[in-house]
C-alpha cells in the first residue's frame, strides 16, 4: 500500500529516535568494528540521527511541476517511487552511509533491500541481508522485483551490474570505491544529498496539448 509523505516521515523520525535510544551501544559497536575512538564513533551516531531527521523533514518537500515544452501546450511532471531498491553499502562510515541512503530511498516511497536489526519501520519496508557481497550483488541483479540498485564496490562489480541489469532493466547508481576514493559521509555537500534524493525517484511527465 502506498504510504503518504507524512507516514514516511514518521517512519524516519521513529528510526532516528531508535538510534538515539541505543546511541551508546551503537557507538561502542562502531568503535569495535572500525577502530574509531569512542568520540568519533559517537559523532557518527549523532550525525546519523540528524540525517534521518533531515530526510524526514524532506519527505513532503519534493513536488511536481510544469516544465517548459518546445511546442504548444503544457506538461506536468511528478516524482514517483522506483519500487524496490537494492543497496550494496560502502565500507566507510557504516552507519552514516546506511542511513543516508536508506533515508533517501524510504523517504521517496521505496522499499529497500540492503546488503545488517530493523527499527520501528513497517514490515517489509527495509530488508537487511548479510553474506558475501559478490553473491548478494548477483542475487539483486537477477531478481525481478528489484527495480534499482545502488552499488558501492569494485570496478568489476560495476561492470557486472552494467552487463547483467539490462534484462530486466534496472536503474543503476554505481560507485567504484577504490577509483573514486570514497565519500566523506560526515560532510556531504548539499548537492550530493540532493543527487541521492533525486536518484530515489523516477519522473513521470504528461504533455497536455492546447485546445
Amino acid at each position: 500500500m502506498k504510504r503518504s509523505p507524512s507516514a514516511r516521515a514518521q517512519s524516519l523520525y521513529s528510526l532516528a529516535k531508535g538510534l538515539e535510544a541505543k546511541r551508546r551501544d551503537l557507538a561502542a559497536s562502531i568503535s569495535v568494528q572500525t577502530g574509531l575512538s569512542m568520540d568519533k564513533a559517537d559523532e557518527e551516531v549523532e550525525l546519523s540521527i540528524a540525517r534521518l531527521s533531515d530526510w524526514a523533514a524532506y519527505c513532503d518537500k519534493v513536488q511536481g511541476g510544469s516544465p517548459p515544452v518546445p511546442q504548444s501546450g503544457s506538461a506536468l511532471s511528478l516524482p514517483a517511487a522506483l519500487g524496490v531498491v537494492g543497496v550494496v553499502l560502502p565500507d566507510e562510515s557504516p552507519l552514516l552511509s546506511m542511513v543516508t541512503l536508506l533515508g533517501a530511498a524510504v523517504g521517496n516511497g521505496n522499499a529497500v533491500v540492503m546488503v545488517l536489526q530493523a527499527s520501528d519501520l513497517p514490515a517489509g519496508l527495509v530488508n537487511i541481508i548479510t553474506g558475501s557481497g559478490d553473491q548478494l550483488t548477483a542475487a539483486l541483479a537477477t531478481h525481478s522485483v528489484i527495480k534499482a540498485i545502488w552499488y558501492w564496490g569494485s570496478a568489476e562489480g560495476c561492470q557486472y551490474l552494467q552487463y547483467t541489469c539490462t534484462s530486466p532493466l534496472k536503474t543503476l547508481r554505481l560507485s567504484r570505491q577504490k577509483e573514486d576514493g570514497g565519500k566523506d559521509w560526515a560532510r556531504c555537500h548539499p548537492s550530493l544529498l540532493e543527487e541521492v534524493w533525486r536518484n530515489a525517484v523516477q519522473w513521470k511527465s504528461v504533455w497536455i496539448p492546447t485546445a
